[in-house]
């Protein structure tokens, strides 16, 4: 559960869904390119359409030879078409459409999702098959191709029906979990292991060099994503029979979110205020009760969990037994802030956006628990760029006033990474070191460094 928490913690990059408005317009670029008629362009669009929802009740990524037969013969007796290989060729010229190895495939992984969310849209009303169709890909919206045609399905279509599905799907992954609040009394099994570990210090980065490397991990992620993804479907069987119910069940929650944080932001202006603030709070909700399961996990399993640690640190032969259980009980705690602070980044970033502040804040009066303070301060750190001095330093004397320890240094750990991640005044520096009474002498580094830079350059 650890491992897949970590592996997932990174939002999947869904912004060209953000742009559902301006796809219908390279369309028609890249076919009047091809030198397709104007009059024809609905005739090729339906096409597409009809092609897209083809392949994806296929289950697969192309039509070979006698699949295209039969889609062809279907498509006759119910639409007029001039030609159908001058079609598919000019398709095929207008880099909408590939043949490989005698099977037709969409060219680009988003014109698939386009056009079959567009026929699904389109049909939505017509018969029951296009919402057993919906239902099932909100059903595994884990996996990447469902995810991303039930984004785009949300471009297409208004329809509150496919939203509620959404959220019901949401609402029955952990349906008996209650939300983590973080609050002092529920991270009792920590505070007694807080002073094992070492105080933060910022160390001397550069923010240009950290993000170049984060970015750098991005990339190196997201072409191990595309390689993995030539079958989609023969993995998904065989990660079934593998892994557990609860792993599948934090793929589902991560995903789902995702999904629901980008219709968020691109539906803000557009999508009624409640149906905004629903489909943030049930997101949020289901997120907060992953952590709770996490934080469970790691109570129950707490003497285990040191025993193992302990174990392993006995290789080292120089170490005494007062050492070892002086490293066992840093390492575990260590473990637990990396755990929980990765989920409070995960919420932030699948479901924040630097325009949805008020429904944010609207949702948050209403739950008021620590948890959701940490997520809100990580929103508008990555979200607003900026850094709120005064509502930092209260939240932080809230923490310490009610010996909250743990969220103390969680926010304490939120800051600092955002140090890391951007560049700050050295008068943000000293406030910072002032509120959380952390070393100032590494910022006075990192400042003079920048200051010597910038003297190079001119």
């Amino acid at each position: 559960m650890i491992i897949q928490s970590f592996n997932l913690v990174k939002a999947r990059s869904y912004e060209l869904t953000s742009y559902g408005h301006c796809y219908r317009y390279l369309i028609y670029q890249a076919l009047e390119r091809a030198h397709v008629k104007k009059t024809d362009v609905d005739q090729y669009f339906n096409f597409l359409s009809e092609l897209g929802r083809t392949i994806l009740d296929s289950r697969s990524e192309s039509l070979n030879e006698e699949e295209l037969a039969d889609f062809f013969t279907q498509y006759l007796k119910r639409f007029v078409t001039t030609d159908k290989d001058k079609m598919v060729n000019a398709l095929v010229k207008a880099s909408i459409l590939e043949r490989r190895a005698d099977n037709l495939r969409f060219k680009y992984r988003y014109l698939f999702y386009f056009f079959a969310s567009m026929n699904l849209a389109d049909t939505l009303h017509r018969d029951n098959a296009a919402k057993e169709t919906i239902s099932g890909l909100i059903d595994t919206i884990h996996l990447e191709k469902s995810s991303n045609v039930v984004l785009f399905l949300s471009h297409h279509s208004k329809d509150p029906w496919i939203l509620d599905e959404i959220l019901y799907s949401i609402i029955d992954i952990f349906p008996e979990e209650h939300e983590a609040t973080l609050e002092t009394e529920s991270l009792r099994f920590l505070k007694d292991f807080v002073d094992s570990i070492p105080e933060i210090v910022i160390e001397s980065r550069d923010p240009h060099q950290e993000r170049r490397k984060q970015d750098a991990r991005r990339d190196i992620a997201e072409r191990q994503q595309e390689e993995t993804l030539i079958d989609e479907e023969e993995t998904n069987l065989e990660t079934e029979e593998k892994a557990s119910a609860l792993v599948k069940k934090i793929e589902k929650v991560f995903r789902a979110t995702e999904v629901c944080g980008q219709i968020l932001r691109n539906r803000i202006g557009s999508l009624e205020r409640e149906s905004l603030e629903l489909l943030y709070d049930e997101s949020i909700t289901v997120l907060l009760k992953l952590l709770n399961i996490v934080l469970e996990t790691s109570r129950c399993l707490q003497e285990e969990g040191l025993r193992s640690i302990k174990q392993a640190l006995r290789q080292a032969p120089d170490a005494t037994d007062e050492e070892i259980t002086k490293r066992a009980r840093t390492f575990y705690m260590e473990l637990n802030y990396a755990l929980i602070f990765a989920i409070l980044q995960k919420i932030s970033f699948s479901l924040g956006s630097d325009s949805g502040k008020e429904i944010y804040d609207s949702v948050a009066q209403d739950k008021k628990t620590a948890a959701v303070n940490l997520v809100q301060t990580v929103m508008e750190l990555q979200f607003e760029k900026r850094l709120d001095h005064r509502a930092i330093a209260k939240l932080y004397q809230q923490f310490i006033s009610s010996k909250n320890l743990v969220c103390a240094r969680l926010l304490k750990m939120i800051v600092v990474y955002h140090c890391y991640m951007h560049d700050i005044s050295y008068k943000d520096r000293q406030m910072i070191s002032d509120t959380f009474r952390i070393e100032l002498y590494p910022l006075k580094v990192m400042e003079s460094r920048k200051q010597q830079r910038k003297k190079s350059t001119q």
